[in-house]
């Protein structure tokens, strides 16, 4: 048994900074962790590059890489599945959990395509964190996440819903180049105990809902 977890990838691609996440994560929940590299081995190491691989991306087919993931871990034993991202990921965590059977619950970093599942049907435990400072107006700035948030209360769902007054867009990377990416951006910087604090909601809600 135990918690399995599906992190997915900002729109840089599988970088070390996702990696190291996803090691982080791992340890905190005791959980066994699968990442699907949804660009094939391509990682953009600047903003527009990034934007560009991520504006060619499949997301249907990114949802069927993330339910191969969620299907691999339960047949490797793992009880449940939580689909955890950031970013481009974090709208894919949602979107899993409205549309994979196989995801128990989903937890979403600055993140929210609309048009990709509707929310308003989500069954799962969902759980997400915003920056009030995020900048990426329609997807992750302090309006969209108050539409989604509306959206996820109509549907009933277990919601846990985190707002980081001080924090934008990319708020949980700290690694060297995460940090440096912040600054090169424009984003605040990030807070070591916000990253503290958003880790631990996310291992008290794998505990409760994903274990």
């Amino acid at each position: 048994g135990g918690p399995g977890i599906v992190v997915i990838q900002e729109w840089w691609g599988v970088n070390e900074q996702v990696k190291t996440t996803a090691g982080e994560m791992a340890a905190a929940c005791g959980a066994r962790v699968a990442v699907p590299d949804l660009y094939r081995g391509q990682i953009a190491y600047e903003a527009a590059e990034a934007n560009h691989i991520m504006e060619g991306l499949d997301w249907g087919g990114a949802v069927q890489d993330v339910a191969a993931c969620a299907r691999w871990l339960k047949e490797n034993g793992c009880s449940k599945v939580t689909v955890v991202g950031f970013c481009m990921g974090g709208a894919l965590a949602l979107g899993s959990g409205v549309l994979i059977p196989d995801v128990d619950a989903c937890i979403a970093f600055y993140g929210w395509n609309g048009g990709l599942a509707d929310v308003s049907t989500m069954t799962k435990p969902t759980q997400c964190h915003f920056g009030n400072l995020d900048t990426h107006t329609g997807f992750a700035d302090k309006d969209t996440a108050n539409v989604l948030e509306g959206e996820l209360k109509k549907s009933g769902c277990p919601l846990e819903f985190y707002r980081y007054p001080t924090q934008g867009h990319g708020f949980m990377n700290n690694t060297p180049w995460g940090r440096e990416m912040q600054a090169k951006l424009g984003r605040p910087e990030v807070e070591v105990s916000e990253i503290e604090s958003a880790m631990s909601r996310v291992k008290a809600f794998v505990t409760k809902y994903g274990a």
